[in-house]
């Protein structure tokens, strides 16, 4: 399909013949990975890398203007808000918009998954060696969100305060410590009270 003439031909064991496939003239082809040095990915052939256009696009966790901000930050201080100039901002009240407009709190709720994931990724990742290769990622915040929604919006087992908190302690408090096996008993609890001491301070 990436060469000159747009065709792909089909052999199913079923059939007596190969079909042949042209692609129409809109045909376009968009792919999406993971740089190759994550765990279990390898680098794209030569032949189809030079077939396609390569845009690099940088983790919105490690994004220059998100990195500034958290170094101006004092230690252990909540944001006054998400900062409208960092993409990872965006995404998480665009999500809570999303999927949360009917709880006059979502802001709120965005607000709090910013303030938790970037404490996790930055404050913490800077005090513990055992989470500086821990990585918090979108599938983490769609999950708090999902948790909120079918907990208190769609079946109103609790409060959206409840929702929230109890969210934050599967998806990122629990998260974060499976696999911190390398850190000793005294790290490992020191996470804990470091992590359930911040989600108090954004509960206030």
């Amino acid at each position: 399909m990436f060469e000159e003439g747009r065709t792909l031909v089909i052999t199913e064991k079923s059939s007596k013949e190969a079909f042949k496939l042209e692609a129409a003239p809109s045909f376009n082809m968009v792919a999406t990975m993971n740089p190759s040095g994550d765990f279990g990915k390898k680098e794209l052939s030569p032949a189809l890398r030079n077939r396609m256009t390569e845009i690099w696009v940088e983790s919105y966790f490690n994004q220059d203007s998100l990195v500034q901000m958290m170094k101006h930050l004092p230690s252990n201080s909540l944001p006054m808000k998400p900062s409208a100039a960092t993409d990872l901002s965006l995404i998480i009240s665009k999500l809570c918009e999303d999927s949360l407009s009917q709880i006059t709190a979502h802001t709120q709720v965005a607000t709090g998954i910013f303030c938790m994931i970037t404490h996790v990724m930055y404050s913490m990742a800077e005090k513990f060696f055992a989470l500086q290769r821990k990585a918090m990622s979108i599938r983490d915040i769609l999950s708090v969100i999902s948790f909120v929604k079918i907990n208190h919006l769609d079946h109103g087992i609790i409060g959206v305060a409840d929702a929230f908190r109890h969210a934050v302690e599967l998806v990122v408090i629990d998260g974060i410590c499976l696999g911190i096996d390398v850190a000793g008993a005294d790290e490992q609890n020191a996470i804990l009270r470091d992590c359930t001491k911040y989600l108090e301070k954004i509960m206030t």
